[in-house]
């Protein structure tokens, strides 16, 4: 990052498993990734680029981004200015308390059911800006107005991704064989992980698989694991206490530096940083 460039991660206590970033960068550019949390995202200065599955879509203030666990996307800053993005991640299951309280009863959607989406609407953006605002350490506002602002503003969200065109079949990989990958790759976690291996789940030859994989994901094999070895170092980081070295070899790296180097690139910021909401 440059001297005017900033990424900042803020742990919300209140909020289990939630993490709110804001990021002040004079180069926007990360390269293809997923995450493991729902992400929404808010452009407060600039203009953002973001390609999904081959489709690009530029957006800026009073646009949301919603991006569920899975998708493999990029996203760049067009132009030379500074670019400000705050991102709230969202866990699964607090996504699901908040989808209950607006859905009580037996025709509740599920949360698999969004797709990608970018929205332009004014109002929740500044709701989503305000929520951001309320929710940071030092707000005066009480626990009460919190957490009705965030129950009105993600129901506001779920009321637009309802009207948003429903996720497409895919070619490859079918959802169970995914689903059956990552829970393979989650229980070796911190083992060494063969292609050989990962192949014989689906009852593909290598090369078959491969193809399969990169078709469904967007991403080639190594890469997938890679980032799915960070994402649940983000979750040890934030929800223990363990040492970075333990994190490390919890998630897969072969030493403490492989592991540094690797989670700066993806996220911008060190480790320990990222633990403390540096």
């Amino acid at each position: 990052m440059t001297s005017k460039s900033s990424i900042r991660y803020q742990h919300i206590e209140d909020f289990q498993g939630l993490v709110i970033s804001e990021a002040s960068l004079s180069l926007l550019d990360f390269q293809p990734h997923f995450h493991l949390d729902f992400h929404i995202g808010l452009i407060t200065n600039g203009v953002f680029r973001q390609t999904h599955k081959g489709q690009s879509m530029d957006f800026s203030q009073q646009h949301i981004c919603f991006m569920p666990p899975g998708e493999v996307h990029d996203g760049r800053g067009v132009g030379n200015e500074l670019h400000q993005l705050t991102t709230f991640r969202v866990p699964p299951t607090l996504l699901k308390t908040a989808l209950l309280d607006r859905h009580p009863d037996s025709l509740t959607p599920s949360i698999e059911s969004f797709a990608p989406a970018v929205i332009h609407h004014r109002t929740l953006a500044q709701a989503f800006s305000k929520l951001s605002h309320e929710l940071k350490p030092d707000s005066q506002a009480s626990q009460l107005y919190k957490d009705s602002l965030w129950t009105n503003v993600l129901a506001e969200l779920f009321t637009l991704l309802d009207k948003t065109p429903k996720q497409e079949s895919h070619w490859g990989l079918s959802d169970q064989q995914l689903g059956q990958l990552r829970d393979y790759c989650d229980s070796h976690l911190e083992q060494k992980i063969t292609l050989d291996e990962l192949a014989h789940l689906t009852g593909l030859t290598r090369f078959q698989f491969i193809r399969h994989f990169q078709k469904r994901t967007g991403l080639a094999p190594h890469a997938w694991l890679l980032r799915l070895r960070l994402e649940r170092a983000c979750t040890q980081l934030k929800d223990t206490k363990n040492s970075l070295t333990d994190i490390a070899a919890n998630v897969g790296f072969y030493d403490q530096s492989h592991f540094h180097r690797a989670f700066k690139k993806a996220y911008q910021i060190a480790p320990s940083r990222y633990r403390y909401g540096a």
